[in-house]
This record gives structure tokens, C-alpha cells and sequence, in this order.
């Protein structure tokens, strides 16, 4: 079972599966015979120790079934590569996919796992051509595997980044040509929307390269919360992974975001 679908003492996650997934996603289940919004995106979605997540926030404020497809620390494959959530969100009124896991996706450099896109897989005979003097086999997460490369040679770490960059440009025009409703890009981050990329939480990502979807979307919402994660929104969070909570989104940048998406959605439903 994935760590989206455990639950913690202090939140019940109540992890749950549509459409024949393997995935497991944030619940309650919605039911899904009536109009409703899917949300897909990683950790910004999901909403780990937090109570209510802007899903559920959303849902109250457009009048509308909003459906949590968040897997945390899932990239645009996790999707793809999986009939049943792609189903679910290609049959949605309205779709919300949060930008997010550039570098957590297969391309012609290293594989991933299908659904925990973060895990490196193999190298590809080409990075091992460009890298020979690294040890693959110590490496198991993508970001180790890029800080790695990076650390050796940034002059050839650029051929992997501009991969990195294509592979994800053309794996969003695939998941966005399979949505039948309106769909809305979120970006959700500490950091704001930069081009050329920063050193935010998703590698490679380019103000620009999101500019490049607009013809294929409804809206880009960007949200940078004043606050990501209140001192007091740590009580409840188990000792052993405070330091992960803090990286995580808390309630009132959850709240701004579903603010921010209710003026872009509910147009959309009307």
C-alpha cells in the first residue's frame, strides 16, 4: 500500500480507490454519478496533516462534487499509466491539475516507477554514456539521482534537464488531450512561477513551459500562500515527521488556494 493510503493518529485519511485504480487517494469517497470536479496533482493535492484540504474546502464553496485524485509525490505518469484515475478525471465537469513532478517522470535518460514516480528505476544506456563514472545502483529517489548528476557535471547535467523538460511538455499535452472538461492548471508552491526555473520545489519547471499549455486550458491559478505552515499547525503532527510536515502546505495556504480556484471553477459550472 502506498504512504498516501496510511493514516496517522491525529487525521483520518480514509484512503480510498476509483474506477479500478491501483491508486490510493485521500476520501471520503465521492460518489461520481453526478457532475463533479477531479483534482490531480502530488503532495499539494493529497493534503497530508491537514484536517481539511482545499479539496474539501473547494467542494463547499462551488456547490459540486470535488474529487481528491492527489497521490503524493506523483508525476503526470502515475496517471497515465493508470486506466482507472485517468478515466475518473477525463470524465469530469471541471479538472484541476496542480504543476507539479517535472522531474518525476520516465524519459530518455531513467525510468520511474509507474505509480511512485519519485523512485528512480534504471538508468538508460544513454545517461550511462554520458555519466560512466556513476554508480547507479546507489540511487533510488529522482532528486538524489539529479543532485548526483548535477554534482559531477553541470556542463552535461543540461542535456538532462532539457530532456527532463521535453518529456514533461509532451506527457502534459497527452494528459490534457484525454480531459473532456474544462480544465484549470494550479500552481501551489513557497516559491513563485519563475522563468527561466528556480530552485523551487519542481525541478525544471519554467514559467514559460506552463504559458506553453494555455491554449489547452481554461485558466492558470497561481497561488502563493503569505502563510505555508503555522507554527501551531504542528501539534498534531506525530513527533518522528515534523521535519516533513514542514515542507508540506498547511490549512491557510489550503484555504487559499480553494478561495483562488472557487472563482475559476465556478464560472465553469454554470
Amino acid at each position: 500500500m502506498d504512504i498516501s493510503s496510511t493514516r496517522n493518529q491525529a487525521i483520518d485519511y480514509a484512503p480510498c480507490r476509483y474506477g479500478g485504480s491501483r491508486l490510493w487517494f485521500r476520501g471520503p469517497r465521492r460518489s461520481l454519478r453526478s457532475s463533479y470536479v477531479a483534482c490531480l496533482g502530488g503532495c499539494g493535492v493529497y493534503g497530508r496533516y491537514v484536517a481539511r484540504p482545499w479539496t474539501q474546502l473547494l467542494e463547499a464553496r462551488v456547490g459540486s462534487t470535488v474529487v481528491n485524485l492527489g497521490v503524493e509525490n506523483a508525476g503526470i505518469d502515475a496517471y497515465l499509466n493508470d486506466p482507472g484515475a485517468l478515466a475518473t478525471a477525463a470524465n469530469a465537469r471541471v479538472v484541476v491539475i496542480q504543476l507539479t513532478g517535472t522531474h518525476n517522470i520516465s524519459n530518455r535518460f531513467y525510468a520511474t516507477h509507474p505509480r511512485r514516480n519519485d523512485r528512480f528505476l534504471k538508468a538508460s544506456q544513454a545517461l550511462i554514456s554520458l555519466y560512466p563514472e556513476m554508480d547507479f545502483t546507489e540511487v533510488h529517489f529522482t532528486r538524489h539521482l539529479l543532485s548526483r548528476l548535477h554534482t559531477i557535471c553541470p556542463e552535461r547535467f543540461d542535456m538532462v534537464a532539457r530532456e527532463v523538460q521535453t518529456a514533461w511538455q509532451a506527457r502534459m499535452r497527452s494528459l490534457l488531450a484525454q480531459m473532456t472538461g474544462d480544465v484549470v492548471l494550479l500552481w501551489f508552491s513557497s516559491n513563485p512561477l519563475r522563468d527561466p526555473f528556480g530552485d523551487g520545489d519542481d525541478l525544471f519547471l519554467s514559467r514559460k513551459m506552463a504559458n506553453g499549455l494555455a491554449p489547452h486550458v481554461r485558466a492558470l491559478i497561481e497561488v502563493q500562500p503569505k502563510t505555508w505552515r503555522a507554527p501551531d499547525e504542528f501539534l498534531d503532527v506525530p513527533p518522528l515527521e515534523i521535519s516533513r510536515a514542514a515542507h508540506l502546505p498547511g490549512a491557510a495556504a489550503h484555504a487559499e488556494v480553494a478561495e483562488a480556484l472557487a472563482q475559476a471553477i465556478i464560472p465553469a459550472l454554470q
